[in-house]
């Protein structure tokens, strides 16, 4: 079992204390694991002097407990994951266990004045982002405006209680997927991570605003939004054939068609066919702009058979038309 005991009250000396613990004489952003502990790294950035981004990529090699310390200033913790944790809520702590049990990925908000001890076993994988708002960055929205004091104190009271509620919107999981599995070959700097984690923490704002009632914030459960995640990718691994329509996208889901469309327009902000031809448009975009194909070769691969529908959808998505290219 190897043990680490901290707190977020400062960035740098979390990261100085992680990479003294794991990777001494380390010089670059990622702290990778040594073999023994784990496969992966952890990143540590300063999005702003008030705001941290945490970034836990691994596969634990041993068993592992983290205990972060309760600080006195009423910091806030957003912590969005693809991995799940069993709590129970104490009065002066969370005590939180690792399980393998699905989750398409959710959230959970957290006073840092209540400490915290997790329980990682031996290979488990951790795939997370952690955004801290210290209190200096948060105080001004009390101030201004105390309905969102009181929405935010009830987002953070029941992000555990009803934590299958707060689930990562198709938005959130592809900024998520972006932060912890980024495309190697395409990433050049730091900005890249702390753009994701900005854009990121404007959903978390978002969705606090979208508090409705306190027993029930999302009125969706984790597995119904597994669903939805499931014929979402569906649809973009099947954009070169024809849509096949609500009503077998519903029985994909086992759900009654009116409950799978409702469900997939809250989750995408968007009809499945909208969301299908969207990501239809953005692939004609890449092979038109990016790849130098002809119009009519992209017609031809994604089964277009209108040229100036397919010319007046591209130019009311991107403001271009694809001919302009050529």
């Amino acid at each position: 079992m190897c043990k680490y005991l901290f707190d977020f009250s400062d960035i740098d000396k979390l990261s100085d204390y992680f990479r003294s613990q794991l990777s001494p004489g380390s010089s670059t952003d990622q702290i990778y694991f040594p073999p023994e502990i784990g496969e992966g790294y952890l990143l540590y950035y300063k999005i702003s002097p008030e705001v941290f981004l945490i970034i836990n990529n691994y596969k634990a090699n041993t068993d592992i407990e983290y205990v972060r310390r309760p600080i006195d200033e009423k910091d806030i913790i957003l912590h969005f994951r693809k991995y799940a944790l069993d709590h129970q809520l104490e009065e002066d702590q969370i005590i939180s266990r690792y399980s393998d049990s699905y989750t398409p990925g959710n959230m959970r908000c957290m006073d840092a004045r209540q400490g915290e001890q997790v329980f990682i076993p031996k290979g488990a994988e951790v795939k997370s982002t952690m955004i801290i708002l210290k209190s200096s960055y948060t105080k001004p929205f009390f101030i201004k405006n105390n309905d969102m004091a009181e929405k935010l104190d009830n987002y953070i009271r029941y992000s555990h209680q009803h934590i299958n509620k707060f689930y990562l919107s198709y938005k959130q999981s592809s900024l998520f997927d972006q932060i912890v599995q980024p495309d190697v070959d395409k990433i050049e700097n730091y900005l890249y991570f702390l753009s994701r984690g900005v854009r990121l923490l404007e959903t978390f704002w978002k969705d606090v605003l979208r508090w409705e009632t306190e027993s029930n914030p999302f009125n969706i459960n984790c597995g119904q939004v597994g669903s939805i995640y499931k014929v979402s990718d569906y649809l973009k691994n099947n954009l070169k054939e024809p849509f096949v329509g609500v009503d077998q996208l519903a029985a994909m889901a086992h759900m009654s068609r009116t409950n799978f469309f409702n469900m997939f327009k809250e989750i995408h902000n968007q009809t499945p066919l909208e969301f299908f031809n969207n990501k239809r448009l953005e692939i004609s975009y890449n092979m038109i702009i990016g790849e130098g194909l002809s119009i009519r070769e992209v017609m031809d691969t994604l089964n277009y058979s209108n040229s100036s529908k397919f010319k007046k959808a591209f130019f009311n998505k991107f403001d271009i038309y694809p001919d302009m290219n050529s």
